[in-house]
């Protein structure tokens, strides 16, 4: 409170300083306008003389005097004409407290008089103008501002002082003691404590204060004593209740007369798996009833009290009832309820108080036991599954279920009490008698067997057996669920062969890891051989002997080529080229040839239709497939003779072929087969005949290659293969491939060999005998060239002089940069150069992608001389 009070009176010394200064202000503006007003009151006649004989000397000297007063920043004297006679401005600068002057005065002030004769005072004869700026006014007076706050917050801190010392002495020390004697005070015994007082205070108001708070704490004190006695016998008697409440095993419930909850003990918290604040206070009815039993429930409970005509009763044997309540988790229980009616001291009837024993245990027992006796066997007729119980001792069916009976096809009469052999196949008789002859140490066994149906026929069956306890008067007995697992001995035939396939996949897909590395060196050894075989054959004249040797020379290495893009067609990795065509002149052109080796004591049987739909086929690996089939069926039959069959025809896939293949999908195929009647193949044969170098054959008639090219042929063409062999009768390949849907492809036209002129390639591979066989090649055909068998070097020359080359030639795979980043390379430089790759075996660029590399025309070793010459042609020119 001191604080306060020094606060306030330097609040009223800010104040009245305040108002100190707005006065000094008011005074001292009054002030300057009334020395303004004198200053143009002295000059004014000697202004008007000025004028009225425009005489300028004069007015520049009453403008010269005008300016001896500090104030005036400018003068200004015009004539009757507006004419001015005379003007003076002063350039001040930067004046002192300029920021004051804006904010308390205006920045200059303008005074005009205008100029009268005495004789005439209505007519103007000039005008006298000045301008006055108030910065020494505003200076002083915010120095005379500072003074008088200063002196009014000194003389307001000094009263302050004064005043704090005189309240504190006489008002806040007294209340401090008195303070510290309240806090002193024992609230267990406030009457044992005593207020004091100074004794100076004495005869001051303090000591009545003093003495009441002493004559106060007495009569708490005393008050204090008999709420603690009463408290204590309230405390004893409510956990003497709560005791009772807490150890009761009934649950005990108070509720008001509009059903809302009182009371309820721990063990009705338990009940309800909640907690006193989540019940207390709300309505029984709403909260622990179900919905559907509430109305009744509330019924009972108004009958409590009230008779038909609203008039009191006395509790009845109504008052004992069960019902079901609704847990906090939602569960139901059952509770037994015995209900009293509760009155107050008048006998005013305020309440039920309830007793309830949870009987939901006992219900669902009894439910149970009515429920197992009335659906046991519905349960048993329900199942899908077979159901016996058999008498161990005479081994009869003694009860069965429906589902048995249909499993076995006999009705229910026919099998009941009949030996359990006569449904079980001999075999597997032996079976249910090792396990019924057992101890009891294992008292449930799973089994498969065969179950014999009334037709006959076995059905593999999985049965679950478990022994029944009994009393040793009793009759030993054995529970039976039987299961058929028809459909599952189907679905494990179908998995194991798919595992089959699958495993030959993998095979097919590591042989061709094999096939993809060799197949590169390969075509680079093919591709000199086939070009110099090219050149010397249209060298040499075709009636010398040596023409002949180099057209066979030309025939082993395109054999050999054929080679290396058939081991590359089992592994997926050739480029084959896929058109859309008619399988029927495919198939006879091969078959011709077939004839032609045909052996004297082998018959050929042909059923191929014309009319049969395209297919997307590559047109030599078709013939391929093909002559390997026929050749492995004429090697089959040589010995003995027979008959070779092929067929062709167009049929719907259905699902149950499709099923069995993880290629192959519902919908138009065209299926060929081809089968003969020779020596046949058992079945360890069969799991690997598409194996790559496995051969039955004999050391110089087989590699091994030619089922497994067949095969890689036909997932290739997105179509599969089976086999059916009989040892000793023969064996049959049958192959569906999927319908085309795309137009049919017109024959490739005779290819010929073109001319250059005169333009300049770029040739770059490593293999310095394909560089030489590139270079005398397009030196025959009319072009010029640089070859490089280094990536690194050819740029650098292609750097050098850009403009000098046409066209590129290149491989793919060489040491320190590729084919394709060369390209790049080359692109970036100049972009639209045309660009030949020719590769003999790369994974990263494919005839596919070869696009995505800036590649204009790809072809694969080894190099077709008509081709590269017409892919050179086609570009320079602007037509591929």
């Amino acid at each position: 409170m001191a604080r306060t009070i020094v606060l306030l009176t330097l609040c009223l010394g800010l104040i009245i300083g305040s108002l100190l200064v707005v006065w000094d202000y008011r005074q001292r503006l009054d002030n300057f306008n009334d020395q303004i007003a004198s200053l143009l009151g002295s000059v004014e006649k000697a202004a008007v003389r000025a004028v009225y004989t425009f005489d300028a000397g004069l007015a520049v000297e009453i403008a010269n005097g005008l300016f001896a007063f500090p104030p005036i920043s400018s003068v200004t004297i015009r004539d009757e004409n507006n004419t001015i006679m005379s003007t003076l401005e002063r350039y001040r600068g930067a004046l002192p407290f300029a920021t004051i002057s804006e904010l308390l005065f205006k920045p200059k002030y303008a005074y005009t008089i205008d100029l009268h004769m005495e004789r005439e005072p209505d007519k103007s004869i000039g005008s006298l103008y000045i301008e006055v700026v108030p910065h020494q006014t505003a200076e002083a007076f915010f120095k005379r501002a500072l003074i008088i706050l200063g002196l009014a917050l000194v003389q307001s801190f000094l009263i302050a002082i004064f005043l704090f010392y005189v309240f504190h002495n006489r008002v806040t020390r007294p209340l401090q003691r008195l303070a510290d004697d309240f806090t002193r005070i024992d609230p267990q015994a406030p009457s044992q404590s005593q207020l004091t007082l100074s004794p100076a205070l004495k005869g001051t108001e303090f000591e009545g204060v003093t003495l009441s708070g002493t004559n106060m704490l007495s009569v708490i004190g005393s008050h204090l004593k008999e709420k603690e006695k009463a408290e204590s016998e309230l405390k004893r008697q409510k956990e003497e209740n709560e005791r009772f409440l807490q150890i009761a095993e009934a649950i005990i419930l108070r509720l008001d007369m509009e059903g809302c909850v009182i009371k309820i003990n721990q063990r009705g918290l338990d009940v309800m798996g909640c907690t006193a604040d989540d019940i207390i206070g709300k309505n029984w009815f709403e909260t622990a009833i179900p919905r559907e039993n509430r109305a009744n429930t509330l019924r009972i409970f108004n009958n409590l009290f009230f008779t038909q005509n609203g008039q009191l009763k006395n509790l009845t044997p109504s008052s004992y009832l069960e019902n079901d309540i609704i847990t906090k988790r939602g569960e139901r229980r059952r509770i037994f309820w015995h209900n009293a009616r509760e009155v107050n001291r008048d006998g005013k009837t305020i309440g039920i108080l309830s007793s309830g024993q949870d009987i939901t245990a006992r219900k669902k027992a009894e439910d149970a036991l009515k429920a197992t006796e009335g659906s046991l066997r519905a349960i048993i007729e329900a199942t899908s599954e077979g159901f016996a119980i058999i008498e161990i001792d005479k081994m009869e069916l003694v009860d069965i279920n429906s589902s048995l009976c249909q499993l076995l096809g006999y009705s229910r009469e026919e099998m009941l009490f009949s030996p359990l052999s006569k449904f079980i196949y001999p075999d597997d008789m032996d079976i249910l008698s090792d396990y019924f002859r057992q101890d009891n140490n294992r008292p449930h066994r799973t089994y498969e067997l065969r179950l014999r149906r009334c037709d006959g026929k076995r059905v593999p069956v999985e049965i679950n057996l478990s022994k029944l306890p009994y009393e040793k008067s009793a009759k030993a007995r054995t529970v039976a669920f039987i299961t058929d697992i028809t459909k599952r001995r189907e679905q494990e035939t179908k998995q194991k062969k798919l595992e089959q396939q699958l495993r030959q996949a993998q095979k097919m897909e590591t042989i061709g890891t094999l096939a993809g590395g060799i197949a590169h060196d390969f075509n680079n050894i093919l591709t000199p051989i086939l070009g110099y075989a090219s050149l010397l054959s249209a060298r040499i004249d075709k009636d010398s002997p040596n023409h002949e040797r180099i057209t066979q020379i030309a025939k082993s290495a395109k054999r050999g080529a054929d080679m290396i893009k058939q081991i590359l067609s089992f592994s997926r990795r050739s480029e084959s080229e896929m058109e859309s065509r008619f399988l029927a002149p495919i198939l006879e052109d091969t078959l011709q040839l077939i004839k032609a080796t045909q052996p004297s004591n082998i018959d050929i049987e042909l059923s191929i239709p014309k009319d049969c739909p395209p297919v997307l086929v590559d047109h030599t690996q078709i013939q391929q497939l093909v002559l390997n089939l026929c050749t492995n069926a004429n090697q089959a039959m040589e010995k003995d003779g027979g008959t070779l069959r092929v067929s062709m025809e167009h049929c719907m896939l259905q699902t149950e072929i499709a099923d069995t293949s993880p290629i192959l999908n519902v919908g138009p195929h065209i299926k060929i087969s081809i089968s003969d009647t020779g020596h046949g193949m058992d079945e360890q044969t069969l799991t690997r005949i598409f194996d790559p170098f496995y051969t039955t054959k004999e050391s110089g008639k087989g590699t091994g290659l030619g089922l497994a090219m067949v095969h890689a042929i036909v997932q290739d063409h997105k179509g599969d293969i089976f086999v059916k062999s009989i040892l000793g009768e023969g064996s049959t390949f049958t192959i569906y491939l999927p319908v085309s849907d795309q137009p049919v492809a017109s024959m490739p036209a005779a290819e010929e060999i073109f001319e250059g002129n005169m333009e300049c390639a770029l040739i770059v591979d490593d293999e310095l005998l394909n560089t030489n066989f590139l270079e005398e090649l397009l030196e025959d055909v009319g072009y010029c060239f640089d070859s490089f068998n280094s990536a690194l070097e050819a740029l650098e020359a292609f750097k050098a002089d850009p403009d000098k080359y046409q066209i590129i030639l290149t491989d793919q795979t060489m040491p320190k940069m590729n084919g394709a980043q060369l390209i790049k390379a080359i692109h970036e430089i100049r972009p639209e150069i045309p660009v030949i790759m020719m590769s003999g075996y790369d994974q990263t660029v494919t005839m596919e992608n070869a696009e995505n590399f800036g590649i204009d025309f790809f072809i694969t070793k080894p190099v077709s001389i008509d081709r590269l010459t017409k892919a050179m042609h086609d570009l320079l020119h602007k037509t591929v």
